[in-house]
Parts: structure tokens; sequence; C-alpha cells
């Protein structure tokens, strides 16, 4: 039996033996004919998209006999975000990605090697987000605008739900072990390269030669576009800095993954090139939360993998709170301010202050189910709120995800989603230290988790296509061999080491 679908059977021994054999070959060579004429009609009719048809075509029997490489391209699609609107919803191509991959999910499951559907059942990451799910349908109750909450509600189970069972195809062996790892390295490598040459180039864009554009808002100059010739930090295809930190510094968390716990001798040498280019990104974004994201990502590594350090936690961040408060004393030029912080940009810690105090009194005003997710713009601008920096742009956020969901889904919504994390962070954790080969993907979810928990706090990351890279990880990271929290038990996904 070869690799792909599951092989039908022979044709030398099976020919002839009646015409029930002839029958299961009549069907699959009348598609072909079919399917052949198609093709060559439509390059008849227009030779230029007609060509297209067949490469289409191609790459769909690709993804469904190879559904890895698809990964690749859902990879790629979150770092472009180009979006347009269809029935009201906003759609990217991360989002033409993932229904492609639910169209061909029963073809992937057809293949030799996947997992058997008989002993299929939903992923982990479904039953322990089912309460916030849960909450935010309830939030619905509340909600000042319902048709804006229940697109979020939508989003969210594509998110949280649909993402993780359509993954359930793969099975993480070794080779695909090492081929995601490479990906999630590597890939990230054109962004933070793009983001260099854009800083470089002060505006000018690789990706833009290409022709893929950045999401700009709608209206005029005068709006907060996040762009570098309006905020003068590289932000690649994602036109905000804060989008391509929050990508880097979560998918860099496998290059250190790979350099401290390399499954080959090669991966490693891959990991310390992907990282400093990842660093690179880092810079020209100059993003506070990507700093931040970053050192979570050493943290947490060092952590997992010395669990000794973890006694000395507590007392390292005594240590440096001093540090810190030392040092914010002896700082010539600090003026005693919050906003003297962050040098050059004081308006934008102020605004914060500001967002975060009214997002703070909206919780008091609704604290149980909340005004519905993704209000709180709404609130905010019928308020009349005044900033120090102009915001007409219509995508004002809390800059805070947990600011933000304890605003739209109340006390009930946060806690639930911080109880999934909490979950998600222990099992990963207990899947790190169980006895047997220690699975380096693993070990990255971690450190993807603490750096989106970490930038979580400075940023709203429902806007992005961080939460479909977050659940993206998190499950690689829970059905790496050996664990047992897929859709197929642990006798039935046998570990292979590399090389075998």
């Amino acid at each position: 039996m070869q690799a792909g679908f599951v092989s039908a059977p022979d044709l030398g021994t099976e020919w002839g033996e009646g015409a029930s054999a002839r029958a299961r070959w009549a069907l699959p060579l009348l598609l072909a004919a079919a399917l052949g004429f198609g093709l060559a009609f439509f390059i008849s009719v227009d030779p230029l998209k007609g060509l297209a048809v067949p490469a289409a075509v191609a790459a769909l029997v690709l993804f469904t006999r190879r559904p890895h490489w698809l990964l690749a391209a859902f990879v790629t699609s979150l770092a472009v975000p180009i979006q347009l609107a269809v029935a009201g919803l906003p759609v990217n191509a991360a989002d033409a990605l993932l229904l492609l991959w639910c169209g061909l999910w029963p073809l992937m499951m057809m293949r030799a090697e996947a997992p058997a559907i008989a002993q299929w059942r939903p992923p982990t990451l479904v039953w322990l987000i089912a309460p916030f799910i849960l909450a935010v349908g309830l939030a619905q109750i509340g909600s000042i605008h319902p048709e804006a909450s229940l697109k979020q509600l939508l989003r969210v189970i594509e998110w949280f739900v649909l993402l993780p069972l359509v993954l359930t195809a793969l099975r993480p062996d070794a080779r695909f072990q090492r081929f995601a790892g490479a990906a999630l390295m590597t890939l990230p490598c054109l962004f933070a390269i793009d983001g260099v040459y854009e800083y470089l180039r002060a505006g000018e864009r690789l990706t833009g030669l290409l022709g893929i554009p950045v999401p700009i808002p709608e209206g005029g100059d005068d709006q907060i576009r996040h762009t570098f010739d309006i905020s003068g930090r590289a932000g690649s295809t994602f036109g905000g800095a804060q989008g391509l930190a929050i990508y880097l510094v979560m998918t860099m968390a496998f290059s250190v993954a790979h350099i401290l716990h390399p499954p080959a001798p090669w991966m490693r040498r891959l990991g310390w090139c992907c990282l400093a280019m990842a660093i690179g990104g880092l810079y020209v974004a100059q993003s506070r939360g990507g700093v931040l994201g970053g050192v979570a990502v050493v943290v947490a590594v060092a952590l997992t993998l010395r669990p000794s350090l973890r006694r000395a936690l507590p007392l390292g961040l005594l240590f440096l709170t001093c540090v810190s408060l030392v040092g914010m004393g002896l700082w010539a030029d600090w003026d005693g301010s919050v906003a003297g912080l962050v040098p050059g940009r004081p308006d934008s810690v102020l605004d914060r202050l500001i967002i975060w105090s009214r997002a703070w009194s909206l919780m008091l005003e609704n604290p149980f189910l909340g005004v519905g997710l993704g209000n709180f713009r709404d609130h905010f601008f019928e308020r009349e709120a005044w900033l120090h920096v102009d915001l007409a742009y219509p995508s004002l956020h809390a800059h805070n995800t947990y600011l933000e969901l304890l605003a739209g889904t109340g006390w009930l919504g946060l806690i639930a989603y911080l109880g999934f994390l909490a979950a998600v962070a222990r099992r990963l954790t207990r899947l790190w230290d169980q006895p047997g080969p220690k699975p380096v993907l693993t070990l990255g979810a971690i450190g993807a988790l603490a750096a989106y928990a970490v930038f979580a706090m400075v940023d709203m990351l429902l806007l992005q296509n961080m939460h479909l890279l977050l659940i993206l990880l998190l499950s690689l990271g829970l059905t790496a061999p050996g664990s047992p929290m897929v859709g197929v038990p642990l006798a039935e996904r046998p570990f292979t080491e590399p090389g075998h």
C-alpha cells in the first residue's frame, strides 16, 4: 500500500473476477475522463484562466494527499490579512484556506496514513473552550449591538472549534513533526525580512512589490492606519507593527525550542538562523508587547526544561521588582509619570490608561455578561471619549485582550477564558513531563502560549489572525507523538524515531 489514499485492489489479480471488480474501476475512470474533458474545455475557452484550473485541481490533490503542505500555506496566510466582506462577515485568506480544509477533510481521512475514523473523537481543545463559547453566547442577552457580537461569536467558533477539528486529519509522526517545526521557523522569517526591508527602505515593502497590499481602513489620510508612513514602525503585510510583532514572537518560540531541544542537529542550526531573523523583525516593529512576549518565551521554555528553576521563580520576580523600582528612582530623565516610562511615545501610554479605565467602568455597569463581544468600540465612541491621539479610526479596542473580554462578556467570559488558558498550559506541561521522547512542538507551544498571555496585556488580539495562529500552535503541541489528546488513542499513534 503506497502513501496517499487507500489503494484499490490490484488490477492484475482482480480483473476478470466479475462485474463487481470492473465496477470498482468504472467510476474512477469516468471521473478522470470527465475531469480531463472539463479541463480541456476551460483551456480552449479561455487559455489564460483555463490554465489556472488544472493548477487548482493539482493543488487540491496535493493538499488532500499531503495535508502538511496545506498547513504551510495556512501559516503563511495568517501573515497576509487581506480582508473582504462576505455577507457582512470579514473573510481573509486564512478563512478561505480553513474552509478549503473543511471541504477536503473527508478525503484526507481516507488516506492510508490518516487517523482511524472509527476511533475519531473531538480534540481536547474543543471541550476546554466550550465554557467560554457559552459565555460569549450568553453575552448576546445584554449586547448593545447584537449583530456585531454575533459575528464575533461565529469567529470564536471558527478559531477555537473548526480549526482543531480539521487538524485531526493529521497524523503527528516524527516526519510531520520535523516538517511542522521547519515550517513554523522559516515561514515567519519571510515577513521578518520584509519588515526589515520596509524599515530600511522607509516604507517600501518586498511584499508590496509583489502586489500584496496592507489592510488600510476606509476613510481619509487623517485616520490612524498604523502603517509605516504614520508610525515609522515596520509592519510588513500586517500594516500595523503589533500584528507583525505577535506573529513573530509566537512563532519564535519554536526556534528557541529547536535550539534547546532539536530533533535533528540541522534543526538547531536552522533555529539559530530563524531566531536571528525574527529578532531583526521584532526590532524594526518596535513593539513593547513583542519585547515582553520574547522575554516570556525564554522564561517559559527555561522553566519547562529546568523544573528546579520554578522554585526560584518567586524570588527572581521579587528581585526584578526591586531592581526596577531602584532603577526608576535613579533614572535621571524620568519625570515620575507613567507616560515617562516609554520615551518618545507618552501620548500612547496616557491614551491606554484612558481606554483601560473606560473598559473597567463598562464592566462595573455590566459585570456578569458584558455588553457583547466586540462592542467595546461602539460603547467608547458613543460616550464621546477624549484621547490625546485622534482615533476616528473605527477599529478602536481596549488594547488589552483581558479587559476587552471583561467588557464584552463580563466576569463569566473572562474567568472561562483564563480557565481555558490555564488548562491548556497544564496539559502541555504534563505532556512534556511524561516519560518517553520529548516532543519539541510541545515545548514550542508552551513558549507561544506564554508569549500570547503576556502580549495580550497590551493589545487586543481578537482583531488579528493571531487566535488562529494560537490554536494552530496549541493543537500541534497537544498532538505530538505520544500524546493521547487528539481523536486517536495512544496505542494507535506509535512514535517513530527520526531516521526510522
